[in-house]
């Protein structure tokens, strides 16, 4: 019996330890919280110079997420990536750049893990950095983004972005316009009152870029003139983002369904 009762104690003990854990781990480091998903432009200098504007915000907490390969539906299925990189700010550590990455296997986090519960924030703000990866009819991607959006929307004082992808040299004007009308029939499927402020925002980032010369005509990749672009492509984006931001500042908090929301980390595991 004395035996029996060290052992629960131990196991108790045990217990609290990992609450207490769990807990630190969850505790908010700022009152905003931005959380960013990209697809491989975030291995870029644009993931770079977004995130690191994302972080100089007033009370800003950062949560970042890079998923090579990634399209509209990873955040329902969880796919794993072969190149990721997972950044949270409150692990007091620096982002590391973009051009020194190890590769690494990175799941996409569900989205339930992606959103704080209710009331852990001020405001929350998701950019979803999706749809340069089309694997097939764009307009299949629709139901992936309108389920995306919805789960995101349900969340209170949640701002949602979607950052749309950037011009392409190996995308024709007219496979563009494609994927744009996919990300906006996504985006109003999702909206359940058309007189209401948008499920999510679009930014159109063909506007704010232009593929240099040189490249995989994919990419903005670490040469000159591709830093350059990824650049200058990052700093339109942010200016977009200002504008939003701004305009949500004072607007009413929608009231959530109810719902039992809990973050776990993210698989993360070194390629072999």
């Amino acid at each position: 019996m004395l035996a029996f009762r060290r052992v629960l104690t131990l196991g108790i003990a045990v217990a609290s330890l990992l609450v207490t854990r769990e807990e630190a781990q969850a505790a908010p480091c700022g009152r905003v919280r931005f959380v960013t998903v990209y697809d491989s432009h975030g291995l870029t200098a644009f993931g770079d110079r977004l995130d690191g504007w994302l972080l100089s915000q007033k009370d800003a907490e950062l949560e970042s997420y890079t998923l090579g390969g990634a399209s509209t539906e990873w955040l329902i299925a969880a796919k794993v990536s072969l190149r990721g990189y997972h950044y949270h700010s409150c692990d007091k550590s620096p982002i590391l750049a973009r051009v020194r990455l190890p590769e690494r296997k990175l799941r996409a986090p569900t989205l339930d893990e992606l959103l704080a519960p209710p009331a852990t924030y001020e405001k929350q703000v998701v950019l979803v950095g999706l749809g340069s990866n089309m694997p097939g009819e764009p307009s299949l991607q629709v139901g992936s983004v309108e389920q995306t959006i919805r789960r995101i929307k349900s969340h209170p004082n949640t701002v949602c972005i979607w950052i749309g992808p950037p011009s392409m040299r190996k995308w024709s004007p007219g496979f563009g316009d494609k994927v744009y009308a996919m990300l906006r029939a996504g985006i109003k499927a999702a909206e359940d009152d058309p007189k209401a402020a948008p499920a999510c925002h679009l930014i159109d980032s063909r506007k704010l870029s232009s593929y240099p010369d040189g490249g995989d005509g994919w990419h903005y990749g670490f040469f000159p003139a591709g830093i350059e672009a990824a650049t200058k492509w990052a700093d339109g984006v942010t200016g977009e983002l200002e504008k939003i931001l701004r305009a949500t500042r004072n607007a009413p908090a929608p009231v959530a369904k109810n719902e039992a929301s809990t973050r776990r980390s993210p698989l993360s595991t070194p390629s072999p």
